[in-house]
């Protein structure tokens, strides 16, 4: 059995998320192999070796993002030293030189580290190799060179155990995030089909859409990050930004199914209706957590038990849906109809979308 299922069966009686709980476990390894290189060989100000694992480690989770990360870091580290060596080499070591270098400098580099971009990793170390290495109880271009290297080991460190002591890679956190968010969305579908409308209510459950909508939020992000560890990734690229516009779909379709059960006068009539269409509710949920674990699991999904025959139905429901005088209200009422139907559709086309990013899948190949 997998490590992930050993997790898996413990997480029922402990709240624990596997990523978080391997990758602090791993940054716990990384910190002990900075500890021991530092007490072994005895260096002088050696503590910066694991303080700098800890700064990397902690911020990213996964290889591919710890790498990009850690060249801007790297970048940053030699940014910081070169600049420190030169005001040392022209200008000395005097007080007054020394605030205002980091007047200037602190200035700089806030001011690249507050961008957007992974720049902002190189703003951030950059600034504290200076402010380390020119506000220290020695001052010099050797010791400035020192905790130079002493930070570039840090990282280095930190990108080996990232890279081989249980690696995390982005591929796979954007899998589980998509099926959390699939898994998630079934929630809410069934909510939004099973609930009894109140007064004024304006969401089905706010708390739930916000994770979805923040899950969806960060995928892309993995995925540019995941196709630096993987080139069969890479190449798929494509399919996986499509697959998160599916999601996008099946959170609007949701969020519309709702809104149209709200200006339905009796929307226990139409649920009334739709439960006799061979449990649609539970065909469309169903759908949605299997395709979960097949994208998670890096499965092919097979033919979905339903699916085609409710799409076939739901255009028979139209014919026994109550007709009314006023035009507003008819359209509300086959508003549901139609989004349910568009729903069955994008389910289709999510299908289609994991057959090809799983065909032949081989996205642990570097």
């Amino acid at each position: 059995m997998k490590i992930k299922e050993y997790f898996s069966i413990i997480s029922r009686h402990w709240p624990f998320n596997y990523y978080r709980t391997i990758h602090s476990i791993k940054t716990a390894i990384a910190c002990l192999i900075g500890v021991i290189i530092e007490k072994h060989y005895n260096l002088p100000s050696g503590q910066w070796i694991p303080i700098t694992i800890m700064v990397v480690m902690s911020a990213q989770t996964h290889f591919g993002g710890a790498l990009r990360k850690a060249y801007m870091r790297f970048l940053g580290t030699v940014s910081g030293v070169a600049i420190t060596t030169m005001i040392l080499l022209f200008f000395g070591n005097s007080l007054t030189i020394i605030l205002c270098a980091v007047f200037i400098v602190c200035i700089i580099f806030t001011y690249v580290a507050s961008s957007n971009g992974d720049i902002s990793y190189a703003g951030t170390l950059g600034g504290v190799t200076v402010l380390l290495t020119l506000t220290g109880q020695q001052v010099g271009i050797e010791m400035a060179a020192q905790r130079g290297l002493y930070i570039v080991i840090g990282i280095a460190i930190a990108l080996f155990v990232s890279r081989i002591i249980f690696p995390i890679h982005a591929r796979d956190r954007f899998r589980y995030h998509v099926a959390i968010t699939l898994r998630n969305l079934q929630k809410l579908y069934h909510k939004t089909v099973r609930l009894s409308i109140e007064p004024g209510q304006k969401a089905v459950d706010a708390e739930l859409e916000d994770i979805v909508a923040a899950d969806i939020t960060d995928q892309p992000r993995l995925i540019n990050e995941a196709v630096i560890g993987s080139l069969v990734f890479a190449a798929k690229r494509v399919f996986f930004t499509e697959i998160i516009n599916s999601e996008h779909q099946l959170n609007r379709l949701i969020n519309l199914t709702y809104r149209s059960l709200c200006e339905i006068e009796t929307p226990a009539l139409i649920k009334e209706h739709l439960s006799v269409v061979e449990d649609l509710h539970t065909i469309i949920g169903d759908s949605l957590n299997y395709l979960a674990d097949c994208f998670e699991n890096s499965k092919q999904p097979q033919a979905m038990a339903g699916l085609s025959e409710a799409r076939n139905k739901i255009s028979q429901l139209v014919e026994k849906l109550p007709k009314n005088d006023k035009a507003y209200k008819t359209i509300t009422g086959y508003s549901f109809v139609f989004f349910m139907e568009q729903i069955l559709k994008e389910l289709e086309n999510m299908k289609q979308l994991i057959i090809k990013v799983n065909s032949k899948n081989n996205d642990n190949m570097i």
